[in-house]
This record gives structure tokens, C-alpha cells and sequence, in this order.
């Protein structure tokens, strides 16, 4: 079975790249698209991927002006085309890095859709900080049922 998900431990080197883990490469070849993620972190997609995100931020009915318009600043015009190197390293920018308070050690998860780099420190602090939401959650699916095999 291939998982599109996933997380992996990275380092950020001294010119600002960081390794992507070799079972996320496949889908992540050449040029990509790195943005501000909705918590300090960087999102990283393909293009096609980045035309149907960026399509739905900007002509959605669901908002209103104001709310489309800070969309565009958050996430459209922080947006910046990088490619994945023949080391399969991707070069942070650095308006990204401060953004996602990247420092030495990071954390690359693989979501449905992109990737998503965030400091390691700063990652287990935000599921420590979250983990009675996420508690909440699984208590309401009935997290014991979950795992029910029959």
C-alpha cells in the first residue's frame, strides 16, 4: 500500500534548502510552488496543484471581498516558484523561512495535495498547544469505535 501522507525529520542547511525525504520525491519533481502554510509553516505544491488552490481562494462565493482580498496577501502573493534540485533539496525563501519561523531542524509532512515544512519545535509546541481540540475530535467520532473490528 502507497500512502500519499506522512512525516519525516529534515534539516534546513546554511543557504536556506531543505532536504525532502526520498519517499515524498516522487511526487515532487522539478519546479514547485512554496507559499506561507495557514500556520507558520511552508506549503509546497506542484503547479497544477497551485492552479486549482489559488482558483479556489480567488473565486469562491463563500467570502467576501475583504476576505478574498487578504486571502491573495497570504497566500497568492507570498507564492514564489522553486525546484527540487538534483540533491532533492528545495531552496526556502527567506520572506518563507522568517513566516515559518524555520530554524535547523524541520519537520516535512506529506498531505493529500502538498508539503508542508515547519520547524520542529514549533510543530510538536502547536500539537501540544492543540491536543484537546484533537481530543475533542476523536472523542466525538467515538475513538474507541474507530479501531472496532467487527
Amino acid at each position: 500500500m502507497e500512502l500519499k501522507t506522512g512525516t519525516a525529520e529534515s534539516t534546513l542547511d546554511d543557504k536556506g534548502r531543505v532536504s525532502i525525504p526520498l519517499r515524498f520525491r516522487d511526487r515532487y519533481q522539478g519546479e514547485l510552488v512554496i507559499t506561507w502554510g495557514m500556520q507558520p509553516s511552508a506549503w509546497i505544491m506542484t503547479p497544477v496543484m497551485w492552479e486549482r488552490f489559488s482558483e479556489k481562494l480567488t473565486n469562491s462565493d463563500l467570502i467576501t471581498e475583504e476576505e478574498r482580498l487578504l486571502l491573495e496577501h497570504r497566500y497568492i502573493n507570498q507564492a514564489q516558484a522553486v525546484d527540487l534540485d538534483k540533491a532533492g533539496r528545495v531552496a526556502i525563501p527567506g520572506i518563507i523561512r522568517k513566516y515559518a519561523k524555520l530554524t535547523k531542524e524541520c519537520t516535512v509532512i506529506s498531505a493529500e495535495n502538498h508539503l508542508e515544512i515547519w520547524d520542529t519545535g514549533f510543530y510538536f509546541d502547536y500539537l501540544e498547544q492543540n491536543s484537546a481540540i484533537s481530543q475533542g475530535a476523536m472523542n466525538k467520532m467515538g475513538s474507541v469505535r474507530l479501531f472496532k473490528l467487527d
